[in-house]
């Protein structure tokens, strides 16, 4: 099978025209992989634009899903490509993200479906970050429970690589996905443009550029996100600090998670 892209959780190869496997590199939780599985279910039945979820599989000693095979360009790519498109690529992108988050997650009508709880998940996330003492978790998971909850569904990682560009737009990557709080998804996402970073195996071409264009994609997507939703700033940011928490728990580079624990440090005093 042809590689045809990789990040820091899986491989994806193509199959055949109509089939991609993802392949989960070695360590990653098998219930992990379930639970996309089953995510990617709940999106199907909802109608949403993500690519069919077929069939879980071993491969190679490795755990998989045959996803359907999309065409198209990952969004932060296509501004690079098209630079004097960036406005109007990130303005689709905020209205995609409010549309996800139109969606009220009933459980039963949906089979009954475990979908995960955005502040349990954040919870757990803050408990396993190593970085942090036993005293400031509490402090954040405390924090954490006051904040309003919601029933909304939230993709948890959503960024301009996981919005394809082709056909339709496509929101791929949904292992995080859950019920929550739509201030808190967006949180997260304005958390992604200010400090992540693209795995060691994306182009130079594209990290240089993400770079130059992090202000800006974060300007527009900010303001259109809030025009759409009605939301205050003070809605979204007052979730950063249990957000930044939690993303310490996660496979990235160890200069983010010291501009993490900066954040993390400023927002406690």
């Amino acid at each position: 099978m042809k590689k045809i892209s990789e990040g820091r959780t899986a491989e994806v190869f193509a199959q055949d025209q109509e089939k991609i496997l993802k392949l989960y590199r070695d360590g990653f939780p098998m219930e992990a992989v379930k639970y996309e599985y089953e995510v990617n279910r709940i999106v199907a039945f909802l109608e949403i634009p993500a690519p069919r979820a077929y069939d879980l599989i071993d491969f190679d000693h490795k755990k998989g899903i045959v996803f359907e095979r999309i065409e198209g360009s990952t969004l932060l790519r296509m501004g690079v490509q098209f630079p004097n498109e960036l406005n109007s690529l990130t303005k689709e992108f905020a209205e995609l993200h409010y549309r996800i988050h139109k969606y009220e997650l009933d459980v039963e009508r949906i089979g009954g479906s475990s979908v995960l709880n955005q502040k349990e998940v954040l919870a757990r996330n803050v408990q396993n970050a190593s970085q942090l003492s036993n005293e400031v978790k509490h402090k954040i998971i405390e924090y954490l429970k006051n904040l309003p909850d919601g029933n909304r569904l939230c993709h948890g990682d959503f960024h301009p690589e996981n919005v394809m560009i082709g056909e339709r737009n496509w929101v791929i990557d949904w292992m995080t996905g859950m019920i929550g709080n739509p201030a808190g998804d967006v949180a997260r996402t304005l958390l992604l443009f200010r400090f992540g970073t693209l795995p060691d195996e994306a182009p130079s071409s594209v990290k240089d550029a993400l770079e130059l264009m992090r202000d800006k994609i974060n300007g527009v997507y900010l303001e259109q996100y809030l025009s759409y939703s009605g939301l205050q700033f003070s809605d979204i940011d007052e979730w950063m600090l249990p957000i930044a928490a939690a993303r310490l728990s996660e496979w990235i580079p160890d200069e983010e998670k010291a501009l993490l624990l900066n954040l993390i440090e400023e927002r406690l005093k």
